[in-house]
């Protein structure tokens, strides 16, 4: 087998070829075999008729003996093959929307049961409590208080008694007071000079306006004004034991004539700023003021009597003006 070309040459394609062929010749044996395994008596038969009909036909000649008749055997009895049982054909389940749902049935009505009696219950004695004994409280220590330094017994059976807040400030100048002659005003330019009774606290000296140991009452009373000078209750003393001090006194501006009251702080408003104010306790202790500033309140202007943080203040107050007595005239010293 000859390739156009030179494809003659490659031993590729001349194997190729040879492959081919075998596969062609293998597969028409393959063909024949399986033809005469299948049809062999076919081809006997066809055998036979062809040599039939080619020769003479033959005559049946008398042998003179009875032919052999072959005993008739029956065929073995084949029992026959269980079969199996059919089985039944699943059935399609029906859609969904086919599907009927199920009534459900009808349940029977509980039928009513008795409520049940509660039982008595037993009675219960309660339990007595158990005494609990209270914890004892710790101790606590008080904080020690400072130490003051103990005042004379003067001041000890001076010391006030706590009073309410006052809402005006004392020394009303209340009544008909006598007008003061030309001869008592001008003796109050001379010095004044007063002896401590028994109940004064301590002595007012005022030396630039002549006043010296004038008696200072510790009593917001009338009498004890028409008299000297008050402290007023309530505010501090030269030796209060705080940090600031305001230590208020009040006298009259006329006062009664024979009393030592009269004209006591008829001059005050001529003190003006450095003149030095002092104050002597039963016990000798002096406690000297330098004046700082002067101004005029009205009665009700209590703000006056209270301490000023981070001061030590002596303040004098008396009427004025002269002779309504409306206002009041306040003048403050600081301590040197």
């Amino acid at each position: 087998m000859r390739l156009p070309g030179g494809a003659s040459g490659d031993p590729l394609l001349r194997f190729g070829a040879a492959v081919l062929a075998l596969a062609i010749v293998f597969a028409a044996a393959v063909a024949a075999y399986a033809l005469l395994r299948e049809n062999p008596a076919k081809a006997a038969n066809g055998a036979v008729k062809a040599s039939a009909t080619s020769s003479e036909p033959l005559v049946r000649s008398d042998p003179g003996i009875e032919p052999w008749v072959e005993e008739d055997v029956p065929p073995p009895r084949m029992e026959p093959e269980p079969q199996p049982e059919p089985q039944p054909e699943p059935q399609p389940e029906p859609v969904a929307s086919d599907r009927s749902e199920p009534q459900p049935e009808p349940r029977p009505e509980p039928k009513p049961q008795p409520e049940p009696q509660p039982e008595p219950k037993p009675q219960v004695e309660p339990e007595p409590k158990p005494q609990v004994e209270p914890e004892p409280k710790p101790q606590v220590e008080p904080e020690p208080k400072p130490q003051v330094e103990p005042e004379p017994v003067e001041r000890a059976a001076e010391a006030p008694e706590p009073e309410p807040e006052p809402r005006t400030l004392p020394a009303q100048e209340e009544g008909d007071w006598p007008t003061p002659t030309d001869e008592q005003i001008e003796s109050t330019q001379e010095p004044r000079r007063y002896d401590l009774p028994s109940g004064a606290a301590l002595g007012l000296t005022i030396g630039s306006i002549g006043l010296y140991d004038v008696p200072v009452l510790r009593s917001n009373t009338q009498g004890a004004l028409d008299n000297g000078v008050v402290h007023a209750r309530g505010t501090s003393m030269p030796w209060s034991g705080t940090p600031e001090r305001n230590v208020y006194l009040a006298g009259h501006r006329l006062g009664w004539p024979g009393t030592g009251s009269h004209l006591v702080f008829y001059r005050l408003d001529e003190l003006s700023r450095g003149d030095e104010i002092s104050l002597k306790g039963r016990d000798g202790g002096r406690y000297v003021y330098r004046v700082t500033e002067s101004f005029v309140v009205s009665p009700d202007d209590t703000w006056v009597m209270g301490r000023i943080r981070g001061r030590d203040m002596l303040t004098l107050q008396t009427c004025t003006p002269i002779p309504g007595f409306q206002k009041r005239l306040i003048v403050r010293a600081e301590r040197v």
